[in-house]
Parts: structure tokens; C-alpha cells; sequence
């Protein structure tokens, strides 16, 4: 275990048709993307999905594309089409736990996230 390791967590646990699954953080690779999609924040409920237009669509689904392939590499290296379809079908499940897995630890972050769950659970 690195020095580093017991310091990132184990990522986020989401449920599929009762089978655990485990979405976990993103790395610095990838905080282009992730700040890109917290300026998307309207600071009080989460994503304003007002401002979601083509090109910030886009920017969801390369980060929900680079949450799957780290989250589920076998399945991502056998058959990436599939684990696309499984992201875009459970899309409300796992974004919620690609935020939870990759924000900064705090209260603030912590009270954003859970109004944006029980936004996507209404949705439902």
C-alpha cells in the first residue's frame, strides 16, 4: 500500500437490481473534466441543467465513460459497448456516485450532494 492509499477511500457504493457495485475516484487526469462540470454548479442544488447544452453533455458522458472504465476495468477492456450501455441505462444511479467518489471531503460538499440524490431520486 502506498503512503497515499489510505487516504482516498474506497470510492462510492451504488445498488443495480440488488447487486453492490463500487464507483471509484477519478484521478488528476481527469480534473479538467470534473472542474468543467462543477462550473455547471448553481452553488445551492446542485447541477443547473439549464446550462446543459451539447457540449456540456458531452463532458458528463466522458466522465461517467472514465468512471467506468476505472470502476470496471475487466468489463471495460472486454467489452466496452456493453459497459457503456450499463452506464447510459443506470445513468441516475451511478452519476450521483461519480460526484460522492470525487468531491472534496466537507459539510458543504456533503449537504450539495445529498440535495442532488433526492433531486435524481424524484426523477425516478
Amino acid at each position: 500500500m502506498t503512503r497515499f492509499k489510505k487516504h482516498l477511500g474506497t470510492g462510492a457504493e451504488i445498488e443495480v437490481e440488488g447487486e453492490k457495485y463500487i464507483i471509484k475516484p477519478l484521478t488528476t487526469d481527469q480534473a479538467p473534466l470534473f472542474l468543467r462540470l462543477m462550473a455547471l454548479s448553481d452553488g445551492e442544488s446542485g447541477l443547473d441543467l439549464t446550462k446543459l447544452n451539447e457540449s456540456n453533455s458531452k463532458l458528463v458522458a466522458d466522465l461517467l465513460n472514465h468512471s467506468l472504465q476505472k470502476s470496471f476495468p475487466e468489463e471495460w477492456k472486454e467489452d466496452q459497448e456493453e459497459t457503456k450501455t450499463f452506464g447510459m441505462k443506470y445513468m441516475q444511479i451511478i452519476f450521483p456516485a461519480v460526484l460522492e467518489a470525487n468531491l472534496p471531503e466537507g459539510e458543504e460538499s456533503k449537504s450539495s450532494l445529498d440535495e442532488l440524490k433526492e433531486k435524481v431520486k424524484a426523477t425516478q
